[in-house]
């Protein structure tokens, strides 16, 4: 799975050097417990080295769901070569936590949409249907890329 329930005393999901709306994003992510932050592997990190990388994670992922709701907004498709760059990164991302296949990526791309704790992660500040389409982008990428 690829989110856990937040851990409000774990040092590296706490927003304590973020400020601004990344703050609160971080907060948020870890109140509606879908912080991914919680899943980084422990390897030789220390604690500060584990929440920098946190905060990097953390930012990457607003940098792509604002890539993509900028093309969902402006009505790019799902299957436009700049959305699938979008998604490719969206992959890359989640080689911090895992490497999905074809199958596994399919199914993320479907809890996206059905599960509402996903659902509203992705839209809490975004268009709405951007869950949707961001599953269909990332159903053509599967087919396309992944085996």
């Amino acid at each position: 799975m690829l989110a856990r329930e937040g851990n409000k005393g774990d040092a590296a999901v706490q927003p304590n050097n973020l400020s601004g709306s990344a703050a609160l994003e971080q907060t948020e992510a870890v109140e509606d417990g879908t912080a991914l932050i919680g899943n980084l592997p422990a390897g030789n990190l220390g604690p500060a080295q584990k929440q920098a990388l946190a905060r990097k994670i953390g930012q990457d992922w607003q940098r792509i769901s604002s890539a993509i709701a900028e093309l969902f907004a402006t009505g790019v498709p799902s299957n436009d070569p700049r959305t699938q760059q979008v998604v490719h990164e969206h992959y890359q991302w989640l080689g911090h936590f895992w490497t999905p296949d074809r199958a596994s990526y399919l199914r993320l791309a479907e809890m996206y949409v059905n599960q509402p704790k996903f659902r509203h992660r992705i839209e809490r500040r975004k268009p709405k249907g951007m869950a949707a389409y961001l599953r269909d982008a990332m159903t053509t990428y599967a087919w396309a890329r992944l085996r």
